[in-house]
């Protein structure tokens, strides 16, 4: 876990470090999302057991799974309407919002 930590802490700091540069060179935008977990089919076979959990309704794993078609939803709206584009250089939480009928979403916030 040391090399995965460290890594992590490069990456966010190389990404807030270049986020005001990357802006006035090269006109990009550079935003860190930061989702606790992607729903994907290898993320469900990492956790096992199925969604539906134990019968008893308290199993929500799955639930705190964030949809890659959120995320993607989040990014277009920003490409669209980039007064809603968080400053570069940003991290950015995503948090689920999944219901047990497979509606909900993801709230987005801005953590620097």
């Amino acid at each position: 876990m040391l090399g995965y930590g460290s890594a992590k802490a490069a990456a966010h700091h190389y990404l807030q470090s270049s986020g005001s540069t990357s802006v006035e060179e090269n006109d990009t935008t550079a935003v860190g999302i930061l989702p606790l977990m992607i729903d994907t089919p290898a993320n469900r076979a990492m956790l096992g057991g199925d969604d539906e959990g134990d019968g008893g309704g308290s199993d929500d794993r799955y639930s705190k799974m964030v949809k890659p078609i959120h995320i993607a939803k989040e990014i277009s709206a920003w490409i669209t309407q980039p007064h809603l584009r968080p400053p570069s250089g940003s991290l950015v939480k995503v948090i689920a919002k999944n219901r047990k009928d497979g509606s909900g979403g993801a709230d987005f916030h801005l953590v620097r």
